[in-house]
């Protein structure tokens, strides 16, 4: 009998508690208000999360045509490719790791100029651009990998593209220079 009492009593206390400093009010109100905040990041998450776990040609076709010119075309393998200009440069980017010319894995892009680098130019490059790499050899050759492996937003692919275009007049510029 006596433990029932103890226990009333300590409820008792907490209603009083709860009921006087309104503490308890105040905890549920931030924890739903949390909660909402937290769906509603979500959601706006969700918005951005397609999920693209190849590259599809149409989509990266409809965007390459939001950064300049852009047409579908196919590589001596017979996989897609897209040919475009941005910045005033001709681009490609190629599909590699297709299964019959389609479900491919990663892709390139890529643009080349029949006056090639040296290696300590393509070095002097590489040493000061991160994302698109210089190759020496029978041209001068700039190229940017993307790999598709775990899935890529479409966002992050926009980013992508971004990227090469505003490295488009490095590339120009470099190539006046040297």
């Amino acid at each position: 009998m006596r433990r029932r009492r103890s226990l009333t009593l300590e409820v008792r206390r907490q209603v009083r508690v709860w009921g006087r400093g309104g503490s308890m009010r105040a905890t549920l109100s931030a924890f739903i208000a949390g909660l909402t905040l937290a769906g509603m990041v979500s959601l706006a998450r969700a918005e951005d999360s397609e999920i693209l776990q190849q590259p599809d040609p149409a989509a990266i076709l409809d965007i390459a045509k939001g950064f300049g010119s852009a047409r579908m075309d196919k590589d001596d393998n017979g996989d897609p490719m897209i040919s475009g200009r941005v910045e005033g440069v001709k681009y490609v980017i190629y599909f590699y790791g297709c299964e019959n010319h389609e479900n491919c894995q990663s892709l390139q892009f890529s643009t080349g100029y029949t006056d090639p680098l040296t290696a300590e130019q393509a070095n002097a490059w590489n040493s000061k651009y991160r994302w698109v790499k210089a190759y020496s050899g029978d041209g001068s050759n700039f190229k940017m990998d993307v790999s598709f492996a775990g899935g890529i937003t479409r966002a992050n692919l926009e980013e992508q593209f971004s990227n090469w275009d505003s490295m488009a007049g490095n590339i120009k510029d470099f190539l006046n220079d040297k």
